[in-house]
């Protein structure tokens, strides 16, 4: 197979070097597959934002053969079902002809460039921005943001699609967050932070894909960015609760079927002190992910991947050949090269009672030993998670009326390993729940959307056993609870009696409301008015904050605050 021979080339150059990058051999395997396949473009969505997506509310219908759990959505694929236009027009009426500077503010792209022909191109570009003013009343502390930036989106005739973008950042956070950032070093879900002034932070992000359907079945994408697997507003499996990373995925469709296979390289941001002109660790990770539309209401999604370091005890390691063919199981090829590896599988599940309406849930396995489960004594390494939900769009045949609930659940050192640049995580964040492990969640939404304007509900409470210094230890005997994905599983205090919430129980609650007023549906631009209100509390700290913010922005990316 082309994808493959290319993969063999690119791994064997970085074993030679010992510093190939990710990004050169996604760049050298997508190279040598365009050389031999005919292609043809496609996009994927740019509204990920869950409060402002105007097409996953679409896609549950019963008999409807669309993939809801790989994101971001491939709008090639909608497009066979939907007029995605008019979808994401969402019935707001657009002038016809020509429009000026003011309608496309409004109404359209901010540029759109066209040229039609047996090899059309196709460009848009389009402002980001989030411009918010707030305050965190419980601290007396005046927050902001102040982030600008752009998208470019195009096709260039039949065999490339393409997306980039850039975001630049200031801002006084949240006093929550202000620790998170402090603690972790990174903005959650945006990276790397340096101080600005005396309280503020400044970051920037970019990303892009490069993405080619080679024929009817298979589609290639080479990419910066982030991805996520599962019908919910978490995901137990793979979310974009980080920061973006380079990844080179295949996506194959047929029948009822489509499959996922991916590469991607993660940093293990290991010291918050480190010089800029140091590079941080990497690692690399491979997941594969096979969902099958079974029925008219039903799906079920098989999933695996495997974290390694670029270099371990034995040396420079670089992408592992065992790991890369996109059609054999991680554990048995994990445990040849003497096990090393941190390998997670799981399950997603989907089905459609009626219109409009799903029940979902996943299932996370880091570690399995039946006798131990059964046991009833707690085993350290009974490493599993799970999640169930339900959500319905036009709720009691009320028109763009939604609502979601979801609990998720998932034991302690879930997502952690014996060293912990294996983790499950990216650049200080968990590559999957925000929280970590070692927590049980609930949260539930309610939106209803008129015309222009948007209502967003949201409550969730959380139970969080948190890993905390102990000062009767001397610093290289701390013990891990679980919680901290981040921490070996080797500082456990033992083998068995690991409980949810153990270590310093945390219980979170977190409320919020916002009024938004749409006033471009093309890039989710908007005028918003929002309370935040979060407790967090435990025998060692209690905190309370309430969080007043107006926001001017385009709501296209996802950002998880609440945790």
């Amino acid at each position: 197979m082309a994808t493959d021979t290319a993969m063999v080339t690119a791994t064997a150059m970085d074993m030679e070097t010992g510093i190939m990058k990710t990004k050169k051999t996604a760049l050298l395997l997508l190279g040598g597959a365009l050389s031999i396949l005919g292609l043809q473009a496609q996009d994927y969505s740019r509204y990920n934002n869950p409060g402002f997506d105007p097409l996953t509310r679409e896609l549950y219908q019963p008999g409807l053969k669309a993939n809801t759990s790989i994101r971001p959505l491939r709008m090639d694929q909608l497009a066979g079902s939907f007029n995605t236009d008019s979808l994401i027009q969402r019935q707001l009426r657009k002038p016809e002809g020509r429009l000026n500077i003011w309608q496309r503010i409004i109404h359209d792209d901010f540029i759109r460039w066209e040229k039609p022909g047996s090899s059309p191109i196709v460009v848009t570009v389009n402002p980001y921005f989030n411009f918010e003013l707030g305050q965190d009343r419980g601290y007396e502390r005046n927050i902001w943001t102040n982030t600008r930036g752009g998208l470019v989106d195009g096709k260039l005739g039949k065999n490339l699609a393409f997306h980039t973008a850039l975001f630049e950042n200031q801002s006084v956070q949240p006093t929550y967050i202000n620790d998170f950032i402090n603690s972790r070093g990174v903005v959650p879900g945006q990276g790397r932070a340096k101080t600005f002034g005396d309280e503020g932070w400044d970051y920037s992000q970019s990303s892009g894909y490069l993405s080619y359907n080679a024929g009817e079945w298979v589609n290639l994408t080479l990419a910066y960015g982030k991805n996520f697997i599962g019908d919910g507003y978490r995901s137990l499996l793979l979310s974009d609760n980080s920061y973006s990373y380079p990844h080179v995925k295949m996506k194959t469709t047929f029948w009822n079927v489509e499959y996922l296979f991916m590469l991607a390289q993660f940093a293990h941001y290991d010291d918050l002190q480190r010089a800029g002109d140091e590079r941080f660790p990497y690692k690399y990770g491979v997941f594969h992910y096979l969902n099958w539309n079974i029925g008219s209401r039903f799906s079920l999604g098989l999933y695996e991947n495997v974290i390694w370091a670029a270099e371990d005890q034995t040396g420079y390691r670089g992408i592992d050949l065992g790991y890369v063919v996109p059609v054999i199981l991680y554990r048995p090829a994990e445990y040849s090269v003497g096990s090393p590896d941190n390998v997670t599988m799981g399950f997603n599940l989907k089905f459609i009672p009626w219109k409009d309406a799903a029940l979902y849930g996943q299932i996370v396995i880091n570690e399995f030993k039946l006798d131990e489960i059964t046991s009833g004594e707690k085993w350290w390494a009974n490493k599993q998670g799970f999640q169930v939900g339900y959500k319905h769009y036009n709720f009691l045949g009320i028109p763009n009326l939604d609502v979601q609930t979801e609990y998720n659940q998932v034991r302690p050192f879930t997502y952690a390993h014996y060293s912990p640049i294996t983790n499950f995580g990216h650049m200080n964040q968990e590559l999957a729940h925000p929280l970590g492990a070692n927590f049980r969640e609930s949260i539930s939404f309610l939106t209803y959307r008129h015309r222009r304007w948007h209502l967003h509900l949201e409550a969730m409470y959380a139970i969080h056993g948190k890993d905390y210094y102990d000062a009767s230890r001397p610093a290289d005997e701390q013990i891990s609870w679980g919680g901290d994905i981040f921490v070996s599983v080797n500082n456990r205090f033992d083998s068995h009696g690991h409980v949810i919430g153990q270590g310093m129980e945390t219980t979170i609650q977190h409320a919020a409301a916002s009024v938004s007023y749409l006033i471009n549906p093309k890039n989710n631009m908007n005028l918003s008015v929002g309370l935040r209100m979060r407790k967090s509390e435990s025998d060692l700290a209690s905190e309370e904050s309430t969080l007043l913010n107006f926001a001017f922005r385009t709501s296209l990316r996802a950002f998880y605050l609440n945790f």
